[in-house]
C-alpha cells in the first residue's frame, strides 16, 4: 500500500476552507462596498438634496411669515432690522440652493427663489416707500397745531400724531368741510392747514396703493411659498422613490449574497466537519502515541507496542515509536545497571575504610569521602568545594605532631603529587599514622588515598611478636621434648632407687633434694611451654573474684614488707573458663616484677568489673593490676612481651615472667595490654571472656592416694630412647608386670602378632615416620579390645597439631611417675 501522507489532506482541507471563507469575505465585503455605495449616494444625493431642499422650502415660508410683518412695520429702524433678517435668510436660502446635487432641481429651485425674492425687493421697497410719505407726513404735524385749538380738529390732529396713514379720507374731507366754514372767521387756517390736508389726502392714497400692491406681493409670496413647498414634497417624492428603488437593488444584492453565503456556509460546514473527523482520528492516534511515550517517560516498560495501520507520518511515528520504546527499554535496563553501579560507586566512595580526596591542577579540592574528613580529624563543616590546599592543610595541621609540621616542605610535596606517585606518611599528635598515596591525573590533580595505618602497624607489631613467639615456641617445643625425656629418666631413676634402696640421713636428703630438683626442672619446661604457648592447660569454670580473695594471702606474700596489695573487686560474680593454676602463676609473676618495679615500697591493687570484649561481641570481666612503682620507659614497653627480655641485674630474672602471662592470656582466649607512665606507674589489663557454665563444689573426683600391685600383666613398652625405656621398665617390673621393650612401631606391630599383651605403652615421636598413632591404629584393627597408652614429651596440643592425636585418646605426660603410670596403665587396680 502506497505511503499517504497527512500534510496533502490538511493542505486540501485548509485551501478549500480559506478559499471559502475568502469568498465568503469577498462577497460580504463586495455586498457591503456595494450597500455602502448606495448609501452614500443615497447620503450625498437624495437626502442631502431633500433635506436642502426642504431647508429652502422652509426658509422661503419663513420668509413669507415674516413679509407680512415686516410690511406693517411703522418705524425706519424696525423696517431695517426686517429687511435685514429677510435679506440674510434669503442670503442664506440662495446658498442652500447652491448644494443642490440635481442641476434640474437647483435650476428650478433657483427660479422659483428668484421670483419670491423679487416679489420680497418690490414688497420691501413698498414698506420703504410707506415709511417715506409717513415720514414725510409726520414732518408736517406741527402745521397742524392751529387746528387743535378747534374742537373738530383737537381728535384729527391726535390721530394725525400717532398715525396719519391711518386716518381715512372721509375723516380729511369732513376737516377740510369744517375748516372751510371756520375759515370765515379764521382766513389763516385755510391757508396753514388746507395744504397738509390736501397731502394727506395724497399720501393717503399712494399709502393705500402701496398696501393694496403689498398685499398682493405678499399673497404671491404665500403663493409662491406654497408652490416651492409643493415642488419640495415632489422632490421629496422623488427621492423617496429613489431610495425606495435602492433599498429594492440592495435587497436583492443582500439576497443573492446570502444565498451563496449560505451555500458557502455549507461547504465550510462540511469542510470542517471533515477536518473534524480527520483531526479526531488523527488526535486519537497521536494520543495513543503521546500516552504511550508518557508512560514510558514514567518509567512503565511493561506495554505492548502499539499497533495503529495508518500509512501516513503517525503511521510511521508509531512505527518509528516501537523502536524508541525498544531503545528506551533497553536504555531504561542499561540505566538501571548503571545507577546501581553508580550507587554501588557512591557506597563504595562514601564507606570504604580508607579515605579518598581529589584536587584539580589549581590545588582546588574537588570532591572527598566521609573517612576523609574522619582520618584526617578535619571538621567537615569548615570544609567547602573548591577549597585550596593550604585551607586544607591549615584544618589538618594542629593534629600532625610538631615534628611533621617542621619538617615537611609542603608546597614541594604538593609540586611532587602533581607530577608523579607519591606515598608518604604522617602521624598524629593521637598516635594515629596515615599513609599517604597520590596519584596524578591525566587532566591535571592529583587524586589521593589516605589509610590508617595504626592498627596495620599494630597488627604487623603483634604479627612480628607471633612470629618471634612461634619461633621461639618452637625451639622451647623441641628443648621441652627433650627436657622431659630426660626428666623422665632421671625421674624414674630417683624413684627406683626410692623404692628398692630405703635411704636414711643424709642419704634421703640427697635423694628428696634430686627429686626437688627434679620437679623444678619439670616446672620450668611448663614455664618454657607456657611461653610458647604450648603448655597443657586444664580450664574449668572458675569464680574471678573468689579466686582472687582465696589468693590474697598467697599473693601478699610475693611482696616485701614496704608494699602492700589492694584489692577492688566487683560485687558480682564473674565466671570465667580458664586453668586456675595458670591464673595464679600469671598473677604471682606480675606482682613480682611490680614489687620489682617499687624499690621503696607502694600499692599494688587488684580491681575487676565487667565489660566487652574488644570486638564487642561478648560480655568479659576486667582484671587490672595496678601498681605505684618507676613505671616503664615507652622504648622498653615494645619488649616487655619478648622471652628472656628482662630489666633487671643479671641473675636476678630469666625475662619469662610477662612472656608466660601473655601466654597463658592467648590460651585462654583473653586479651592483654599493658600501660604506663615514667614515676607514676604500670597497670595492667587482662580480659576474659565470661562462661555460663559454673563450677559445682562437689563435682570434682579425689585421686587415688594408693595402688596396688598388679600381679602378671604382660605391658609392650615401645620408645626409641632406653634412658626412656629402662626405668619405666624397671618401675612396672617393680609393680610385677612383665614388660617387653622394642624400638620401633614396625618391630612393635610384629611382636604384637607373635605374643599376646594385656596393654601397650607407646611413645609418639618414634624417630621415624611410623609413629604411635600409626602403631595404635594398626594394634587396635587387630586387636579391638587391647588396652592402648601414648606417651610423650610434647603438649596435646602440639601431638594434634603434628601427629594428629585425639583428646579423647589415653596419654602419659612425660616425665612419667610411678602413680601417674600405674594409673594410666591398670586403672582397675587403683584405690580409692
Amino acid at each position: 500500500m502506497r505511503s499517504q501522507s497527512i500534510r496533502p489532506h490538511l493542505m486540501l482541507t485548509l485551501s478549500v476552507l480559506l478559499l471559502l471563507t475568502t469568498l465568503m469575505a469577498g462577497f460580504s465585503l463586495f455586498t457591503l462596498w456595494q450597500n455602502q455605495y448606495l448609501l452614500d449616494r443615497v447620503t450625498e444625493t437624495t437626502l442631502t438634496d431633500t433635506q436642502t431642499a426642504l431647508n429652502l422650502s422652509e426658509g422661503v415660508a419663513q420668509i413669507a411669515a415674516m413679509a407680512p410683518y415686516t410690511a406693517s412695520s411703522a418705524r425706519p429702524f424696525q423696517v431695517q432690522n426686517e429687511k435685514a433678517q429677510l435679506y440674510a435668510r434669503a442670503k442664506a436660502l440662495r446658498e442652500n440652493a447652491a448644494k443642490l446635487t440635481n442641476p434640474d432641481y437647483a435650476l428650478e429651485l433657483g427660479k422659483r427663489y428668484q421670483e419670491v425674492e423679487n416679489t420680497l425687493t418690490k414688497l420691501m421697497a413698498n414698506v420703504e416707500s410707506e415709511l417715506f410719505i409717513r415720514e414725510d407726513l409726520m414732518a408736517q404735524q406741527f402745521s397742524l397745531d392751529e387746528l387743535e385749538t378747534y374742537s373738530f380738529g383737537k381728535g384729527f390732529v391726535d390721530a394725525f400724531r400717532k398715525d396719519p396713514t391711518r386716518i381715512q379720507s372721509g375723516w380729511i374731507e369732513q376737516v377740510m368741510v369744517s375748516i372751510e366754514k371756520a375759515a370765515v372767521n379764521n382766513p389763516t387756517l385755510s391757508r396753514s392747514v388746507s395744504p397738509v390736508l390736501a397731502t394727506l389726502s395724497r399720501s393717503n392714497e399712494q399709502i393705500n396703493a402701496l398696501r393694496s400692491e403689498n398685499a398682493f406681493l405678499l399673497a404671491s409670496i404665500r403663493a409662491q411659498s406654497e408652490r416651492m413647498a409643493d415642488y419640495v414634497t415632489e422632490i421629496v417624492q422623488t427621492h423617496q422613490n429613489d431610495v425606495n428603488e435602492q433599498q429594492l437593488l440592495a435587497r436583492k444584492a443582500i439576497n443573492h449574497v446570502a444565498l451563496l453565503m449560505a451555500f458557502i456556509l455549507l461547504s465550510l460546514t462540511v469542510g470542517v466537519f471533515y477536518l473534524y473527523r480527520f483531526n479526531d482520528r488523527m488526535a486519537k492516534d497521536l494520543q495513543r502515541v503521546t500516552d504511550e511515550m508518557i508512560s514510558l517517560a514514567s518509567g512503565n516498560t511493561e506495554h505492548e507496542p502499539i499497533n495503529i495501520p495508518r500509512q501516513d507520518e503517525i503511521g510511521k511515528l508509531a512505527s518509528a515509536f516501537k523502536a524508541f520504546q525498544y531503545n528506551a527499554i533497553e536504555k531504561a535496563r542499561v540505566t538501571g545497571d548503571l545507577s546501581r553501579q553508580k550507587l554501588l560507586l557512591e557506597t563504595l566512595f562514601h564507606d570504604m575504610q580508607d579515605g579518598l580526596s581529589a584536587f584539580d591542577k589549581d590545588n582546588r579540592l574537588l570532591v572527598w569521602n566521609r573517612k576523609y574528613v574522619a582520618l584526617l580529624g578535619i571538621n567537615p563543616q569548615k570544609l567547602n568545594e573548591g577549597m585550596h590546599i593550604e585551607d586544607v592543610q591549615a584544618l589538618i595541621t594542629p593534629s600532625l605532631l610538631q615534628s611533621d609540621q617542621e619538617s615537611l616542605d609542603e608546597k614541594e610535596t604538593i609540586a611532587q603529587r602533581h607530577m608523579e606517585p607519591q606515598v608518604f606518611e604522617r602521624q598524629f599528635k593521637d598516635g594515629r599514622i596515615v599513609e599517604y598515596r597520590s596519584q596524578p591525573l591525566p587532566s591535571g590533580g592529583f587524586i589521593t588515598l589516605y589509610r590508617d595505618l595504626t592498627e596495620s602497624r599494630q597488627i604487623d607489631l603483634k604479627l612480628r611478636q607471633a612470629q618471634k613467639m612461634e619461633t621461639l615456641g618452637q625451639l622451647t617445643g623441641g628443648i621441652a621434648h627433650d627436657f622431659n625425656n630426660l626428666l623422665s629418666a632421671l625421674g624414674g631413676n630417683l624413684e627406683l632407687l626410692d623404692m628398692n634402696a630405703p635411704l636414711e640421713g643424709n642419704n634421703r636428703t640427697y635423694l628428696n633434694r634430686a627429686l626437688s630438683v627434679t620437679e623444678k626442672g619439670t616446672q620450668l619446661v611448663d614455664r618454657l611451654l607456657a611461653f610458647s604457648r604450648r603448655q597443657p592447660l586444664h580450664p574449668e569454670p572458675v569464680n574471678l573474684e573468689q579466686t582472687l580473695w582465696e589468693l590474697a594471702d598467697l599473693l601478699e606474700y610475693t611482696l616485701d614488707g614496704t608494699s602492700r596489695l589492694s584489692l577492688d573487686l566487683s560485687e558480682h560474680e564473674s565466671w570465667v573458663y580458664l586453668d586456675k593454676s595458670g591464673l595464679e602463676n600469671a598473677l604471682i609473676n606480675m606482682l613480682l616484677n611490680a614489687n620489682t618495679a617499687m624499690p621503696e615500697g607502694g600499692i599494688v591493687t587488684l580491681s575487676s568489673r565487667a565489660c566487652q570484649m574488644l570486638d564487642g561481641n561478648q560480655e568479659a570481666v576486667l582484671l587490672e593490676i595496678s601498681d605505684t612503682g618507676n613505671g616503664i620507659a615507652a622504648d622498653v614497653m615494645t619488649k616487655v612481651m619478648e622471652p628472656f627480655f628482662t630489666t633487671k641485674e643479671k641473675g636476678q630474672g630469666s625475662g619469662l615472667g610477662l612472656s608466660m602471662v601473655y601466654g597463658f592470656v592467648e590460651q585462654s582466649h583473653g586479651e592483654i595490654a599493658i600501660s604506663s607512665r615514667l614515676g607514676v606507674g604500670t597497670q595492667i589489663s587482662i580480659m576474659f571472656p565470661l562462661t555460663q557454665e559454673k563450677r559445682s563444689d562437689n563435682a570434682s573426683e579425689l585421686l587415688p592416694e594408693t595402688v596396688t600391685r598388679v600381679g602378671n600383666r604382660r605391658v609392650l613398652l615401645v620408645d626409641d630412647d632406653d634412658d626412656v625405656s629402662l626405668p619405666i621398665k624397671a618401675l612396672l617390673e617393680n609393680d610385677g608386670a612383665k614388660v617387653t621393650v622394642v624400638h620401633s612401631a614396625s618391630e612393635a606391630l610384629t611382636t604384637l602378632q607373635d605374643i599376646s599383651f594385656d596393654c601397650v605403652l607407646s611413645d609418639i615421636n618414634l624417630g621415624s615416620k611410623e609413629t604411635g598413632i600409626w602403631l595404635r591404629s594398626k594394634a587396635l584393627n587387630l586387636f579391638p579390645d587391647l588396652h592402648f597408652v601414648l606417651m610423650s614429651g610434647l603438649p596435646a596440643s602440639q601431638l594434634s597439631e603434628q601427629f594428629g592425636y585425639q583428646p579423647d585418646w589415653p596419654l602419659i605426660t612425660k616425665p612419667i611417675s610411678y602413680r601417674q603410670l600405674h594409673l594410666s596403665l591398670f586403672p582397675t587396680h587403683s584405690n580409692s
